[in-house]
């Protein structure tokens, strides 16, 4: 099997943020190649927000800010972009793009689906509706480690959330209010889980984003789409996704219903994926790949992009 075939791209959604997260892309945005100086710049213009500057800080603050859809969504396509132009020789060609809940926003830009342009308005778009959810169904993610599915959806059932994320054999998330959180993260260890608060503006992947998921299938309907792209692996349910109507069929509903990152991995790995690369800062992405290459008999090769640099 070829390189091309067997490598996939892996873009991170919310929670992947942190303070001062951008200092890992580069020490200022004019060592950046023109791609990445580009992104940069349109997604700050379309935002009226410097992301780069929001990026680059470190007061708490301002990832409380940044964790707001309409600016967070931008910068991640924004950063995808930037970190990929700087390496992509190096990877060579790409057999898959795929992106976890709305990293699925960088792989559309990534894999010549959407341009750039478009797609920093669309998220952008999309983000200014899911601020006012946030804002008016306030609630958060909990990331249920040690947790398989049935016992997160035992620990939803039972405190009122729902389940938000599949994202490993042994590790789901729920969303919710509050409240609900509250109960679901004291039930965790009677289900051989540990909570973990995520650093997320709201309960996405739950019924709270229903009016904006609405609201936003009219966006989705009018995304110009090319014909050809490369191939992505989508959240719903590790479905291929090689057509537009494919791709408007993932974005649609994909904030109201959980995010089936395991189904994802299992179909790369039937397609003869074995070289995982991942964007972005920090390393949950290449945290939930290493745990679901303990479950699989083949080695398969987990680098995080910035390792391909010089």
């Amino acid at each position: 099997m070829s390189q091309e075939a067997s490598t996939v791209l892996i873009c991170p959604g919310q929670g992947a943020q942190r303070a001062g997260g951008v200092t890992d892309l580069a020490d200022a945005v004019t060592e950046l190649p023109n791609t990445g100086q580009r992104a940069f710049a349109l997604a700050s213009s379309i935002t009226g927000c410097d992301l780069w500057r929001l990026g680059l800080s470190d007061d708490p603050s301002d990832e409380l800010a940044l964790r707001q859809p309409s600016l967070l969504q931008p910068y991640l396509i924004a950063w995808a972009v930037a970190e990929h132009a700087r390496v992509a020789e190096r990877i060579g060609p790409l057999g898959f793009i795929t992106g976890h809940s709305s990293g699925m926003n960088s792989a559309i830009a990534l894999s010549g689906a959407v341009d750039l342009e478009t797609t920093l308005n669309f998220a952008w778009q999309c983000g200014l509706s899911m601020d006012r959810d946030c804002t008016e169904m306030p609630g958060g993610l909990l990331a249920l480690v040690g947790a398989g599915r049935q016992a997160a959806e035992a620990i939803a059932s039972e405190s009122g959330a729902s389940l938000a994320n599949h994202n490993a054999p042994d590790q789901t998330v729920v969303g919710g209010t509050f409240q609900a959180l509250e109960r679901a993260s004291a039930l965790a260890p009677q289900h051989g889980g540990q909570a973990v608060q995520l650093r997320v503006a709201g309960a996405f992947h739950t019924p709270s984003f229903e009016r904006s998921d609405r609201q936003n299938r009219e966006l989705i309907a009018a995304l110009p789409i090319a014909e050809d792209f490369t191939p992505i692996v989508g959240n719903h349910c590790g479905q291929l996704i090689n057509s537009p109507q494919q791709l408007r069929d993932e974005l649609c509903a994909q904030y109201v219903r959980p995010v089936e990152w395991l189904s994802a991995l299992e179909t790369l790995y039937a397609k003869g994926v074995r070289r995982y690369i991942t964007l972005g800062p920090g390393n949950v992405m290449a945290g939930l790949v290493r745990r679901y290459g303990k479950t699989v008999s083949e080695r398969i090769q987990i680098r995080r992009i910035s390792q391909l640099t010089v």
